[in-house]
């Protein structure tokens, strides 16, 4: 379940920064001498634009508790300003010493206290939510600011998930960005007759997509599963929790046939999420595609096979 972490750009210079390295990013070639090739991978497959957008800390204790999936948001002067999602976490003194002192002369720059705890971030969104609204949300005290790099604790989080079904959710109601994730619970599925007709209705009409994603929810919780839907934003449809953690893509097709798949953004889906696997559910699939899913490791699931299952 993600988690919520804040960084504060209260100063010029650290806002400045922010700028600089989250807001605009650094192209993955510049930072490549400096990581692994799986973690330049990472990045590639994750980054909307080519870059990487990161932030620096050098305060080990609270960053070792950021997983990726945690919502994070960037504070300055009296607002949040901006909303990503935390996607990698990297210790590494000499890319930190490169990004603020060497590049750009950092005065703030301390070899003795680095920046080196990194936090790279997907989906940056800009958002304006005045810091009092934030408060009334998870429970602080009005008058509180961040100072620093904060992680929003455990009991709060789980209030939000009790209020709003998930934190997700809390967030996009707060800030108008991203997706709300809804539990599937087994007492919201209908029989099996019923939803069997409403997923194969649905397939094949591309005005009922979002309604197909939440019936092929329902239909991974009646097989069983712990399943959550994702409303809206730029996330996978639908993920499954347990017994197994995938990532769901559900894809309406009026002609009743996917016939393209981009594949590396449903495995961007899934690493985001650091989840085991990925299903793609549609209609029925061409050659092509179903191709295309085995050789990225992706499992194509017809809705007629899923009808089936149940």
């Amino acid at each position: 379940m993600p988690g919520i972490v804040i960084f504060t750009a209260g100063r010029q210079d650290a806002y400045e920064d922010y700028k600089r390295s989250v807001d605009e990013g650094h192209a993955i070639e510049e930072l490549k001498p400096y990581l692994s090739p799986e973690d330049c991978e990472e990045l590639r497959v994750t980054s909307e634009d080519g870059n990487a957008h990161l932030w620096g800390s050098s305060v080990p204790d609270k960053w070792q508790n950021v997983e990726p999936g945690d919502i994070a948001l960037i504070y300055h002067d009296g607002e949040f300003v901006t909303r990503g999602q935390v996607t990698l976490l990297l210790e590494n003194y000499e890319l930190a010493e490169h990004l603020w002192k060497s590049t750009v002369d950092h005065d703030r720059w301390d070899p003795e206290n680095p920046w080196k705890y990194l936090t790279f971030l997907s989906d940056i969104e800009e958002v304006a939510v005045n810091v009092e609204a934030f408060n009334e949300l998870v429970g602080y005290d009005e008058t509180y600011r961040p100072q620093g790099f904060t992680r929003v604790a455990d009991h709060r989080l789980d209030q939000l998930r009790e209020e709003y079904d998930s934190v997700e959710t809390a967030l996009a109601e707060l800030t108008g960005t991203g997706e709300k994730v809804h539990h599937v619970d087994e007492t919201e599925v209908e029989e099996t007759p019923d939803l069997a007709d409403r997923l194969k209705a649905a397939s094949t009409n591309g005005n009922r997509a979002e309604e197909f994603e939440q019936l092929v929810a329902k239909a991974f919780t009646r097989l069983g599963c712990t399943t959550n839907w994702i409303e809206g934003g730029s996330d996978t449809d639908v993920e499954i929790h347990a017994p197994r953690h995938i990532v769901v893509e559900a894809k309406t097709r009026g002609s009743g046939k996917l016939n393209t798949l981009e594949a590396t953004n449903v495995d961007k889906h899934r690493r985001q999420k650091d989840a085991e696997h990925a299903i793609v559910v549609a209609p029925a699939f061409s050659p092509k595609v179903i191709e295309n899913a085995e050789a990225n490791e992706l499992t194509t699931l017809a809705v007629d096979d899923l009808i089936a299952l149940l």
